[in-house]
């Protein structure tokens, strides 16, 4: 097939995304076996280049397609606002950078929509910012699915051959006994299943569920859910054919994966599952979205306010997302073909 164009999203112009996006292309660690295009203003680029000292330069491009004439030395980027921008400081963001960070997204949903591109990386974004510029999703997760019209969905973040998804994302604890149900246990079974054969190559997919009690609820003793909710989901699950184990409690199961020879853990709220994957991968972490009729990875960092702006920002996870976003768009094939029309984008 053609070398897979993967694009790759500015994030938050406030925070370290175009720090990291500027270092991964100086770390010579993006595989040639994809094209890298950055989407997003170029200046933040330009800032970026100034405070890491990376020395490369920047050029607009007109299309993923186009190539680029200095090659190596300049990172490609398909400018998302050619006219007047904001003032923006590292480490403050609002209205104004959730604006940017959301016009790069939906840019970039739509190019691969309309065939021109293979896959997605998004850099990190402040939800709240999103917000206030009048994206009202929790994260850039719901975005894309709202922009392609997709119902069903998971996160799955992983760090070599860990994978963890998971059954609630981001709400709060005392909300997480009351989202679980035997359909949304199963529907992120299905999901992750299907992914997982398709996209990773697993012929036979082995998945373990996590309790959402200690001792897994011990026989009813300290909670219900497993026993009402998460169970009968597996024997459905496994009705359908898919090998899915537990509920097990989650203080050991992260500890008996490798035993059980679990291709994936089914977590059943965001720390969870997170808290053991980023302990043994942290820096080298992958976002995944599972059920997207369109490849998107995202580092497994946040926007880093805090420090960005030093230089200090550490590149690896965008490596890596991309490396995983390049790894699938040469294993599957145009799955932006299964797009009818280009869906509506956030008003």
């Amino acid at each position: 097939m053609n070398t897979p164009v993967v694009l790759i999203t500015l994030g938050d112009p406030a925070g370290v995304g175009p720090e990291v996006i500027v270092k991964a292309f100086e770390s010579g660690r993006l595989p040639e076996s994809a094209t890298a295009v950055v989407v997003g203003p170029p200046r933040f680029l330009s800032k970026a280049l100034q405070s890491t000292g990376v020395r490369l330069s920047i050029e607009e491009v007109g299309l993923p397609s186009e190539p680029s004439s200095t090659g190596k030395s300049a990172i490609p980027v398909i400018n998302t606002t050619p006219g007047a921008l904001p003032s923006v400081r590292w480490g403050k963001t609002g209205k104004e950078t959730g604006k940017i960070a959301a016009e790069a997204l939906v840019e970039a949903a739509k190019l691969i929509q309309t065939g021109k591109a293979d896959a997605l990386v998004t850099g990190p974004v402040c939800k709240q910012a999103l917000n206030l510029a009048g994206y009202n999703y929790p994260g850039q997760t719901e975005m894309l699915a709202h922009l392609t019209g997709t119902q069903r969905f998971a996160m799955m973040l992983v760090g070599g051959e860990f994978r963890v998804a998971l059954v609630t994302t981001h709400c709060a604890i005392s909300q997480v006994p009351k989202e679980i149900n035997r359909g949304i246990v199963l529907e992120k079974l299905e999901v992750l299943h299907q992914d997982l054969k398709t996209r990773f190559g697993i012929a036979s997919p082995r998945i373990g569920v996590c309790a959402l009690n200690p001792h897994a609820g011990e026989g009813g003793l300290f909670g219900r859910e497993e026993i009402e909710q998460i169970q009968p989901a597996i024997k459905k699950a496994k009705a359908q054919g898919i090998e899915a184990l537990g509920p097990f409690p989650a203080d050991t199961l992260f500890a008996r994966r490798e035993k059980l020879g679990l291709d994936a853990v089914l977590a059943i709220y965001h720390d969870q599952g997170l808290i053991p994957l980023k302990l043994a991968s942290f820096g080298r972490g992958v976002n995944v979205t599972l059920g997207l009729p369109m490849i998107r990875t995202s580092p497994d960092h946040g926007t880093a306010l805090d420090i960005a702006g030093q230089g200090i920002a550490d590149p690896g996870s965008l490596i890596e997302a991309f490396k995983l976003a390049a790894t699938i768009a040469l294993r599957v094939k145009s799955p932006y073909q299964q797009f009818s029309q280009p869906q509506g984008e956030q008003k």
